[in-house]
């Protein structure tokens, strides 16, 4: 079990709290037609999901200026908000954390207007201290700097802090950010397979 006692969980929101894959493959694929690019498949997508929009800008739309996919973003997201689903067991992890005292924070790849449209419909913003996104920082994961700000924002050592995630990069974000990694259905520090059983790492 950990070696240090935990203070803070850090959970990534898509893939984890909720489920936007089906939103996300939509936003993406109008992104491309917006560009005058051929969509791409579901296989394609899921490959690509949780990268930096730098990457995305790269790999997905020959290089077009990130500001402007940003735009386009936002602006049709709220279009396919619809679509986006949360998870059973999201608000039963967040509130029991809560009355242990474990301090929250979520960090997104995502922006600030898609992160907050998303925690407002499904009223989670309540529940986190810390919120960092895309906006906020430099670098997105997979580099540290979303972790470390979460961090300084709880006032916590990364020692301290648990990040939760569903994907390659928020694992490679938590370790080197010096965080305890857990992936959700990926392989991290450790590995679960229910929100539920994050509790079971919270020890006095």
């Amino acid at each position: 079990m950990l070696n240090h006692k935990v203070k803070a969980v850090l959970f990534d929101l898509d893939g984890v709290l909720v489920d936007s894959k089906d939103t996300w493959f939509h936003v993406i694929n109008d992104t491309r037609i917006y560009f005058g690019l051929k969509p791409i498949s579901k296989a394609v997508m899921k490959k690509r999901f949780g990268a930096p929009i730098e990457e995305d800008s790269k790999a997905l739309y020959n290089g077009k200026p990130v500001n402007e996919i940003k735009k386009f973003y936002n602006s049709d997201f709220r279009k396919r908000a619809k679509h986006v689903k949360l998870f059973p067991q999201s608000k039963i992890a967040l509130k029991k954390l809560r009355n242990r005292k474990v301090k929250l924070g979520l960090i997104s790849n995502s922006t600030t207007l898609i992160v907050s449209a998303v925690l407002r419909h499904f009223r989670l913003k309540k529940y986190f201290s810390a919120i960092v996104t895309m906006d906020d920082v430099k670098k997105g994961k997979p580099a540290p700097d979303m972790a470390l700000k979460a961090c300084r924002m709880l006032k916590v050592k990364p020692k301290n802090t648990i990040l939760v995630g569903d994907t390659k990069n928020d694992m490679i974000a938590g370790k080197r950010a010096g965080c305890v990694t857990v992936g959700y259905k990926v392989k991290g520090y450790y590995k679960i397979k229910s929100l539920n059983e994050i509790e079971k790492f919270i020890y006095v």
